[in-house]
């Protein structure tokens, strides 16, 4: 029987050093004491996005995340361009126009990833900032940012944005090297920590365009939190628990190294592609990401029947489909604090249900 129950794409399963961490660790988020603490976690994350820039942690979800991105990068009245390959990248969009911003979108059906040829057929050069998702959660998709960034590089003065918040940590992502302006992530996703922060990465030249930018901004006003960094401290009373608890995450990640951790999920969604494909069963991406995997199971099964019988039988939780997708697809996690035993043992489970539904 299955130790680990959560093998949902967030919040993922919490690795139990990470919450005892949370109980066990608290200081005022105004004393030395934290605001120590507070420079070293800062220079760990940096370590596990692979920058040297600018970085801060956010008492929000990966959403909140994301507006933070629009509404300090972007200008009043300004020309952006979304990839909408599923809902999150259709979420960009979202909030772009919630701010007024003159949005224009590249759109592929479900399932597959926009490639530099697809870029090629859009004038990017009138953009000021182009938004991308890299592990597209919805639909389990990976997108080739370090081509998509080069291209974008050589034909636009377009800000780089990417929604890292399914890869960082489990697969590769290289910030610096492949010339991202701004990244954003969650503690919820494969830092294998309770929901409740967000960590954004922004370089020199998204920082110049930040500080100048009178787009209305309070609670995430990045001027604010850039500043309050040259102490070591957070503009807002930040989660200090989960502070403390994404610390000891990023020392189990860096103890173990990131290419190393990005193999381990690289084999944890390899057996459960290869297996679920040899039963029978069909992959929905054309691009599949390595951070979780979207199976589809012939014959018209609803998908929630499925994940009624794994909850109700084994308390294990998997994801369903969202919208159009809803009961056609299974979403089943490779991040957190799982192995390659863990998948196995679930990949069994799941084709047996399989069999037992057809």
């Amino acid at each position: 029987m299955l130790i680990k129950k959560i093998f949902t794409p967030g919040p993922t399963q919490v690795h139990p050093e990470v919450l005892k961490a949370a109980i066990s660790s608290f200081s005022y988020h105004r004393s030395s004491e934290f605001k120590e603490f507070h420079g070293e976690l800062i220079s760990k994350l940096k370590q596990i996005f692979l920058t040297k820039q600018n970085l801060h942690i956010l008492t929000t979800s990966g959403t909140g995340a994301m507006e933070t991105a629009v509404i300090n990068f972007c200008m009043p009245g300004e020309n952006v361009l979304f990839l909408n390959q599923g809902r999150f990248g259709e979420r960009w969009g979202s909030i772009c126009k919630t701010y007024g911003l003159n949005t224009d979108e590249i759109t592929v059906d479900y399932g597959y990833a926009v490639d530099t040829d697809k870029l090629k057929e859009t004038d990017i050069s009138k953009y000021s900032a182009i938004f991308l998702t890299h592990s597209e959660t919805s639909t389990a998709t990976l997108t080739d940012i370090k081509s998509l960034a080069k291209y974008i590089r050589k034909n636009s003065n377009a800000l780089v944005i990417v929604d890292a918040i399914t890869s960082v940590c489990s697969i590769e992502f290289r910030m610096d090297e492949w010339e991202i302006d701004v990244a954003v992530s969650a503690s919820q996703k494969g830092f294998m920590t309770q929901p409740g922060l967000a960590v954004i990465a922004y370089n020199s030249r998204a920082c110049g365009k930040m500080l100048k930018n009178y787009m209305p901004r309070y609670y995430f006003d990045l001027r604010k939190e850039y500043e309050s960094l040259k102490d070591n401290l957070t503009t807002w009373t930040p989660a200090v628990s989960l502070f403390y608890a994404i610390d000891k995450a990023s020392d189990i990640i860096l103890k173990q190294g990131l290419e190393n951790r990005w193999s381990e999920t690289h084999q944890m969604a390899e057996y459960f592609r290869t297996n679920c494909v040899n039963s029978g069963l069909e992959l929905l991406s054309r691009s599949p990401a390595d951070s979780l995997t979207a199976v589809i199971f012939p014959g018209n099964i609803q998908t929630g029947k499925l994940i009624t019988e794994l909850k109700e039988k084994y308390g294990i939780q998997v994801a369903n489909g969202q919208s159009d997708l809803k009961d056609k697809i299974v979403r089943v996690s490779h991040m957190g604090d799982l192995n390659l035993a863990d998948i196995k043992e679930l990949t069994g489970i799941i084709i047996e249900e399989y069999r037992l539904l057809k």
